[in-house]
């Protein structure tokens, strides 16, 4: 698969080919951006390019090394990613990954190690991580996937070279959902401007699943089934979900204030909820709208500081009401 396989994160892509093509490798790359904005098809495809049997600074993508990278079994390119229900990369895999580095390349000439989601390692596996970095083997490059750098440690950030990854802008989404999925204008607006430039998401969208938790969550508060109903179904999702339901109805609810204030449906993000939205919106004044939205705003911050979610579900709920 080619580097242009990527789209939108061109001086990204740039960076990359021209660290192969002038011989100068780091050790170790720090992909940062919002998820769905291609850092782990790019991960893939420069690790293809530091296989592949062709050695150029694109890879071939029809080589047996590219086909193994691609199908996620080439002996030398290893993925680290949370294991079993955990959101978090404990110090286990860390250590597997760190003992297969001790190794020369088994097939290939470069051994590349992608850790998908570097930013939620716990404390443990991230003092582990340090330790290589700072005495990175021979023949081995790491590449650490991340939505955000604060949470990581300072000295892995500054061990790293930092490659960015920006939103991609709505006439990209838009295009690439006409090419790749046949969707006509219309339905491509609607997905690209509900993805938050993330084309990851957008696929997700024409998925059906995250729509589905829109409706879910914005039903249960704007038209909750009876007196007393509580959000149960978010009791036992992983904290990560949780703040995806609450930013979906944080949206819908920014939508109602910007209706609200304009009256111009080409503002909203969902617009394939325009009729609802105009409807909804005659409910609440602005500043209702506002203190929702300040509400909300309070319960992600309360999740993300590993409060009680049924608590902060609750509390937000009653502030809403």
């Amino acid at each position: 698969m080619p580097f242009n396989s990527v789209i939108g994160q061109e001086l990204a892509v740039d960076l990359l080919k021209r660290s192969i093509s002038d011989g100068r490798l780091a050790h170790a790359y720090l992909f940062i951006g919002p998820e769905g904005t291609g850092k782990s098809l790019l991960a893939r495809i420069f690790a293809q390019a530091l296989n592949c049997e062709n050695k150029g600074a694109d890879p071939c993508g029809e080589c047996v090394s590219c086909r193994k990278i691609e199908g996620g079994i080439h002996p030398d390119v290893v993925a680290v990613v949370p294991e079993g229900k955990s959101v978090q990369i404990g110090i286990e895999p860390v250590r597997r990954m760190e003992a297969s580095m001790s190794l020369k390349p088994y097939e290939g000439r470069t051994k590349v190690f992608i850790v998908d989601g570097a930013d939620r390692m716990t404390e443990e596996a991230a003092n582990s991580l340090l330790k290589t970095l700072e005495e990175p083997p021979k023949d081995t490059v790491m590449v650490l996937l991340a939505s955000n750098m604060f949470k990581l440690q300072p000295t892995i950030v500054s061990r790293c070279q930092k490659v960015l990854f920006h939103p991609l802008g709505e006439r990209s989404i838009m295009k690439e959902l006409i090419e790749r999925y046949g969707l006509d204008e219309k339905r491509a607006l609607c997905v690209s401007r509900f993805s938050e430039g993330r084309l990851g998401k957008a696929v997700e969208v024409l998925e059906g699943e995250l729509l589905e938790g829109r409706d879910r969550i914005v039903g249960d508060f704007l038209s909750p089934k009876q007196p007393g109903y509580e959000d149960t179904w978010l009791y036992g999702e992983p904290r990560e979900k949780v703040n995806e339901a609450l930013n979906a109805l944080a949206v819908y609810y920014r939508d109602l204030l910007v209706f609200k204030l304009s009256k111009d449906q080409g503002l909203l993000v969902n617009l394939d909820r325009a009729a609802d939205i105009a409807r909804d919106a005659e409910k609440f004044t602005a500043d209702k709208l506002e203190g929702i939205l300040d509400a909300i705003a309070a319960a992600q911050d309360e999740i993300k500081r590993n409060s009680n979610i049924k608590i902060s579900l609750s509390c937000m709920r009653l502030n809403i009401t």
